[in-house]
């Protein structure tokens, strides 16, 4: 649902917020360095980027710097077929999607936040679980 939501830039970021007349800080709470938009929250923010490094490394692979429209286009070219990899890229993916959002929104309502680390790790314990649920 939250990758959806992303796809077509629904999701009630900060900027969005911002511009609706509802909050008046549109700062990333992530990374607080630029305006929160679908883009930066996804592809720009610096916990983004090390977040998608780390797990593109897992694998052996580099991270290219795009803008989302590209990052959608090579993604949908690219991530064909069944392969393991594959399955795993997009699962990781929305795992990805779903885990910032959260971590957006544990800051903003609950006042804490995790660390990259135990970011990735979340990452990956839902990937496993869904990979568990192919078999």
């Amino acid at each position: 649902m939250i990758a959806w939501m992303a796809i077509l830039d629904r999701l009630p970021t900060r900027n969005r917020l911002q511009q609706m007349g509802i909050i008046t800080d549109g700062l990333c709470v992530l990374c607080n360095e630029d305006r929160e938009t679908r883009d930066h929250l996804f592809l720009q923010c610096s916990m983004t980027n090390s977040l998608w490094k780390a797990i593109l490394h897992l694998f052996g692979l580099r991270s290219t710097t795009l803008s989302w429209n590209n990052f959608l286009a090579s993604a949908s070219l690219t991530w064909k077929g069944k392969s393991l990899l594959i399955t795993i890229l997009k699962l990781a993916w929305c795992a990805l999607l779903y885990s910032l959002w959260e971590e957006q929104n544990r800051r903003l309502f609950k006042g804490n936040s995790r660390t990259i680390v135990e970011i990735l790790k979340a990452i990956k314990e839902m990937v496993g679980i869904q990979l568990r649920g192919y078999s």
